[in-house]
């Protein structure tokens, strides 16, 4: 079922298909989606990819419609569901045209209904709809991004100490998401650069403070990737010289011990020769000095390699 609003000077107002001038499509019901863009003689594949983390950011105008000047957006959002990160990005599309603003959504993370609630009696124009819609979308990223910024100081710490499974596998969850938002801001840069430029829209939008506060914002979630990314670059290469150093210190020990235990098995070797002549041959206390002999030569080397300094 569509979702009918009109937008005017007192802000958005829910109504009647006959008198709305917005249209809020669910990107999940096909029959839906198709009845929009029969209406409308839209093309046929104007929503295609509206429900994958995978759609590619964009901005075009729209021809053979019967929309007056048609432009077609699609920028995605991040959901707070309790989800994989491919489930949590959605896209969100928008068709603008000076007479009617449709917008297609999944549903399920009732995008509009709360930004209708947050911003509905500001919004009195299509372009701030638009504006609006892309605010919240950022505003979304960065609180994501500061959520991620806390399991990253945590991993961090965890990383100083211990080489678990356990982290590690934490920290490939976050590499994960970060990859995916990182490609999602830098490919919806380059729409909203392009949004930016189109002089009728911000003409339109006539809020040069809404305006720098989605910039700003955009800004802000940008760097914020750029560098959370470095960050969990840099604990990968903390965990990788972690392993690398107690790999280090355990060939030491076993190094160590095989020496230690070279020196009895060498002196067992030279007293058990069939040859003749080896010194306590006949003495019954012969086995004895042998094995205190190997005792005390292995203790000094031991010893030795204990008290010596490798780093030199």
């Amino acid at each position: 079922m569509l979702d009918d609003y009109f937008i005017g000077r007192k802000g958005v107002i829910a109504t009647d298909e006959d008198q709305s001038n917005w249209l809020v499509i669910d990107s999940s019901n096909t029959k839906e989606i198709e009845q929009v863009i029969e209406r409308y003689e839209l093309p046929q594949d104007i929503f295609v990819g509206v429900s994958y983390p995978e759609e590619v950011s964009r901005m075009e105008e729209l021809t053979g419609t019967s929309l007056n000047q048609p432009i077609s957006l699609v920028l995605l959002n991040l959901s707070n569901e309790k989800e994989t990160i491919e489930k949590r990005l959605t896209p969100i599309s928008f068709v603008h045209s000076n007479d009617l603003l449709i917008s297609c959504v999944d549903k399920k993370t009732d995008f509009f209904v709360r930004l209708i609630e947050k911003y509905g009696q500001v919004i009195n124009t299509f372009e701030k709809a638009i504006a609006y819609s892309i605010l919240e979308i950022y505003t979304h990223f960065v609180k994501e991004l500061k959520v991620m910024k806390k399991k990253i100081d945590a991993l961090d710490k965890e990383a100083r100490k211990t080489t678990e499974n356990e982290e590690l596998y934490k920290q490939a969850d976050l590499e994960r998401e970060i990859v995916y938002i990182d490609h999602t801001l830098r490919d919806q840069k380059a729409t909203l650069d392009q949004l930016w430029e189109s002089e009728s829209f911000v003409k339109k939008l006539t809020d040069d403070g809404l305006l720098y506060d989605i910039q700003l914002r955009q800004r802000q979630a940008e760097k914020m990737i750029l560098i959370y990314r470095d960050l969990l670059e840099s604990i990968g290469d903390l965990f990788n010289g972690m392993m690398d150093n107690h790999l280090n210190h355990l060939m030491k020990y076993l190094d160590s011990a095989a020496l230690i235990i070279s020196i009895p098995a060498l002196i067992a070797g030279i007293w058990g020769m069939n040859t003749g002549g080896l010194p306590g041959e006949r003495s019954g206390l012969g086995f004895l000095f042998v094995l205190i002999g190997s005792i005390v030569a292995a203790g000094i080397v031991g010893y030795h390699l204990y008290r010596k300094d490798y780093t030199k």
